[in-house]
């Protein structure tokens, strides 16, 4: 498989259009397409913003060797999901959480437990 086929495959894994997928790293949709199409080819400079963007596997884009993406979680996280059996969408939540600064992240435990207050107030009425 070529770059421009795997560049393909690994915009259609993250489910963007090439005008999506562009937008991210500041290329246009006919950049992309000319990429994908190899009528263009792809420069040091956007394999790395690639790379830093959609946390791709370099060697995959280049070579097609290894894994389409590089596993970004934190080792506590891998192994709290591995541990509590948590879902994607559950580890996705956690890690967004963990990528605030931490009086951000006091205010939204603030906001839960306020929420959750309300709710019981409103059961038990």
């Amino acid at each position: 498989m070529s770059i421009g086929n795997r560049l393909k495959t690994i915009r259609k894994a993250l489910n963007l259009n090439q005008t999506d997928f562009g937008t991210r790293i500041n290329l246009s949709q006919t950049t992309i397409g000319q990429y994908e199409k190899e009528t263009r080819p792809i420069t040091e400079r956007v394999i790395s913003q690639l790379v830093s963007e959609f946390h791709i596997n370099e060697e995959y884009l280049r070579h097609g060797t290894g894994d389409m993406f590089i596993d970004q979680k934190p080792k506590l996280v891998r192994q709290l999901a591995e541990e509590l059996a948590l879902s994607d969408r559950e580890q996705r939540l956690l890690l967004t959480f963990l990528s605030f600064p931490p009086e951000t992240r006091a205010q939204i435990l603030d906001f839960a437990q306020e929420f959750a207050a309300k709710l019981q107030q409103m059961e038990t009425k």
